[in-house]
């Protein structure tokens, strides 16, 4: 299996405020719980991250009170969290272990949420690129100036004897500026995930998707996580948090019409307005909740997955990768940094409630 390599530029993940500590406050907090989204934009396909189990109710059900909030990188998230200013956040474990290398930071994912390395490529229809080798030459767009995804392009375009030091890249933005750029010929090709493709594609943007590499799916791209000290004073909120999710996942296999409904009922201004085409909104949203369920690997996974569930060894290769990049000197321990503790917890819920 081929790992994915992340070099050491432009990386800058702010620490904030210690960790929570004291027990008194998490007890105050025993019943209450924000959940803090890496975002900009809580689109529909955040659905299953937190949001609908939120809009369900199933919190509740459990007496917790949830707040959903949102911050534009993992960075702030982690601050948020340390800071007791969120008590769970979405965060990626390199994110997590970038973090680690400088200072100690007490924090553990508790749940996976998307189960593969989700990056990918996009160029135009008749661009003649099909590989990531066909990049050399030519430029590369990036949201932003993010080392993971720059990471990713390298070891895909290493794969096939070239890197990207003989490319060029562009942060092009998360808005339709990427596309505008792609469509014109001022990049060859767009780096993101797959959700944010579908959202182009919806806007009537015109893409081909170079193919994800098998070994993706052995590395995790996010979790949801929380301090540790958060965790052990509070397993209640923890597994009413990860089941939430669970129940969340089963939803999106089975009957994803009712995130988007659930959605659109919450945010009316994001469904279809009076006059507009209510089946082509349908077909737009289902199409961002088909790429959230690819990254989650929903469709793949069996029923009676248990949602959530952790390996080391797919922790171990992350540890590995920044190792032999040379991000991190010193080996960290992975199992410091999630647990499974939870996971049986979380998916001890009737599988069929949810969908009848």
């Amino acid at each position: 299996m081929t790992a994915y390599q992340i070099r050491p530029r432009r990386r800058a993940i702010l620490l904030g405020a210690a960790a929570l500590t004291a027990p008194s406050i998490a007890r105050a907090q025993a019943k209450r719980a924000t959940i803090v989204l890496s975002t900009s934009d809580q689109d529909v396909s955040y659905q299953p991250y937190g949001p609908y189990a939120a809009q369900q109710g199933w919190y509740k059900e459990g007496g917790l009170d949830v707040t959903i909030q949102t911050a534009p990188t993992t960075g702030q998230v982690i601050q948020l969290v340390l800071s007791g200013r969120a008590q769970a956040g979405q965060i990626t474990p390199d994110a997590l272990l970038l973090a680690a290398q400088t200072q100690p930071v007490p924090i553990r994912l508790f749940y996976v949420i998307a189960r593969k390395q989700i990056w990918g490529a996009i160029v135009r229809p008749d661009s003649p690129i099909r590989r990531f080798g066909d990049l050399k030459g030519k430029t590369i767009g990036f949201p932003a100036n993010s080392p993971a995804m720059v990471a990713f392009v390298d070891t895909r375009m290493k794969e096939e004897g070239t890197t990207i030091t003989e490319a060029k890249e562009v942060a092009t933005g998360y808005g339709v500026a990427s596309m505008e750029a792609l469509k014109s010929g001022q990049i060859d090709a767009f780096i993101a995930w797959p959700g944010l493709f579908a959202a182009y594609e919806n806007a009537g943007y015109q893409v081909r998707r170079i193919p994800d590499a098998p070994w993706q799916t052995g590395y995790y791209g996010i979790g949801l996580g929380a301090t540790d000290e958060f965790i052990r004073a509070n397993p209640d909120i923890i597994t009413s948090l990860g089941r939430g999710l669970a129940r969340s996942a089963v939803v999106l296999k089975a009957k994803p019409e009712l995130l988007m409904q659930s959605f659109w009922r919450t945010y009316p201004t994001r469904g279809p307005l009076p006059g507009q085409n209510r089946a082509d909104a349908t077909k737009k949203e289902l199409n961002i909740l088909r790429a959230t369920a690819e990254q989650m690997r929903v469709d793949e996974l069996p029923a009676d997955f248990q949602w959530g569930m952790q390996e080391l060894p797919t922790w171990q290769r992350h540890v590995k990768n920044l190792l032999d990049t040379k991000l991190i000197s010193t080996p960290l321990d992975p199992a410091n940094y999630f647990t499974n503790d939870f996971t049986a917890a979380f998916n001890q819920f009737d599988r069929g409630k949810d969908i009848r």
